[in-house]
């Protein structure tokens, strides 16, 4: 596996990828363009943009004043409601978008994350193959194709990880900025708190402090009361409801889609992510490069929360480059490529498993790329590699 044969599967690839997906598109009948549109979640937060500039800002937190603006769009017509479920702090990253119209929005949305997060990772594993190699795969069309801000998170991490090692307090300042989605990858701020890296952590603090500090200037504190009003009713009719358990892709998903009862399904998501925490920091304590400790903390991060979807896991691209690019520069494990191939196309049979099956078995996979990745750190940290 040297760069030569990484171009070359690249292109195979990437055609067969094209052949494939545009078959599947031809042959479904409901997917008709005027009953298709990409980016369909982006709808979400151009519909705050909107309410942003025309002052309604409270309104963001209301489901029947949001949904009616989305609605006016006349972009698409969701079967479900779109809570808008982001702290104001997120408010900053989409106030620009409704002056544009929401093709144009969306486009721009869709396409500069990737182009600077695809960037940052060619430089942060020297390799520009397997960078682009990620970045035509299932997960990320999952990102693009909803919209939603699993790119955006991405991006975030790749430039912490970019400045961990140069310059651990701008590493923090971006690691901070994850305070408009905290849960889905608090494992690796409660990794540099273990590891007391105090330079990055004060970073992280001085920039999160700064986001919530100014949109309580901007936005006022009526936002964030409001924000949390309407996050813990929504959130707790959404983690009750059986239905929409199904396409969370955890433990507490799939315990409550087999019924469990509600309060067990939680209890057991707390048991076991704990587990899975004392693991992580068993291995990192005795871990002595920075940047293999936290992209395992950031293998482990989906494990360790109740409320995770498909598109969220963007972010995993980080730990699979890590581990590929690893691997080319030393060796691959045992049935290392193997795994690291059903990895790479799950999001195919996941998706199908879980939508017409009911049967969600993202934690399993989670598990196996835990699996993956403690083992290539054990590795790299025995033989005293850097990623």
């Amino acid at each position: 596996m040297n760069k030569e044969r990484c171009n070359a599967y690249l292109i195979i690839y990437i055609i067969v990828f094209t052949i494939i997906f545009s078959f599947l598109y031809i042959i479904k009948d409901e997917n008709k363009p005027e009953d298709y549109a990409f980016g369909g979640d982006f709808i979400l937060f151009w519909a705050a943009s909107k309410q942003l500039i025309h002052g309604h800002i409270y309104d963001i937190y209301n489901t029947a004043a949001h949904d009616a603006v989305m609605q006016s769009a006349h972009a698409l017509s969701h079967p479900y409601k779109l809570p808008f479920l982001y702290p104001p702090s997120m408010l900053f990253f989409i106030w620009p978008w409704a002056f544009f119209t929401y093709t144009l929005s969306y486009t721009l949305w869709g396409l500069t994350a990737p182009f600077i997060t695809a960037k940052t990772l060619s430089i942060l594993c020297r390799n520009w193959s397997i960078t682009a190699f990620a970045f035509v795969s299932p997960q990320f069309c999952i990102s693009l194709v909803t919209g939603q801000t699993g790119l955006l998170i991405a991006l975030i991490l790749t430039l912490g990880f970019y400045y961990i090692e140069k310059n651990p307090f701008v590493s923090g300042l971006f690691f901070g900025l994850l305070i408009i989605k905290p849960h889905v990858a608090f494992l690796v701020p409660l990794g540099l708190i273990f590891m007391g890296r105090w330079r990055t952590i004060i970073g992280m603090m001085t920039s999160a402090t700064c986001m919530v500090g100014l949109s309580l200037c901007v936005f006022g504190l009526d936002a964030w009361i409001r924000f949390f009003e309407y996050s813990h009713m929504m959130q707790d009719s959404i983690l009750h409801n059986v239905a929409l358990c199904q396409i969370f892709i955890t433990l507490f998903g799939f315990l409550s889609v087999h019924h469990v009862p509600f309060s067990t399904a939680l209890w057991l998501q707390i048991i076991f992510s704990s587990t899975i925490i004392m693991f992580v920091f068993y291995k990192i304590k005795k871990g002595r490069n920075i940047k293999n400790n936290l992209i395992l903390c950031l293998a482990a991060s989906p494990l360790c929360t109740p409320y995770l979807l498909h598109y969220d896991l963007t972010y995993m691209m980080i730990p699979a480059i890590w581990m590929i690019n690893t691997a080319i520069e030393t060796k691959f494990l045992p049935w290392e490529k193997l795994l690291l191939i059903v990895l790479y196309f799950s999001p195919f049979y996941i998706l199908s498993l879980t939508l017409h099956y009911h049967m969600p078995i993202e934690p399993i996979i989670a598990l196996i790329f835990l699996y993956v990745a403690s083992r290539r750190h054990s590795y790299l940290e025995k033989n005293a590699v850097q990623c």
